[in-house]
């Protein structure tokens, strides 16, 4: 009976389904949030399809956010795929 208990026991934390069942919503809700965050400081420099840019700090502010969204979106991939 002991051995039946610890066995299920082992199962119930190994299985992948359980894994599954409770990946880590506040992670990718984090990812999720961040994405947002980094693809509306390049919203704030684009209108119309054309790149708005007065100074070069808002080239280098919306490279480097164009960046982030899409390191962000990869990190997504890769945690939705369970790598």
């Amino acid at each position: 009976m002991l051995y039946h208990l610890k066995l299920n026991n082992y199962m119930t934390h190994t299985n992948i389904s359980n894994f599954e069942a409770e990946k880590p919503r506040q992670t990718y809700a984090t990812i999720d949030s961040m994405i947002s965050k980094y693809r509306r400081i390049v919203n704030e420099h684009t209108m119309g399809g054309q790149t708005l840019i007065m100074e070069s700090t808002d080239n280098a502010r919306q490279s480097m956010a164009q960046e982030v969204v899409a390191d962000l979106e990869r990190l997504k991939a890769v945690f939705l795929s369970g790598q």
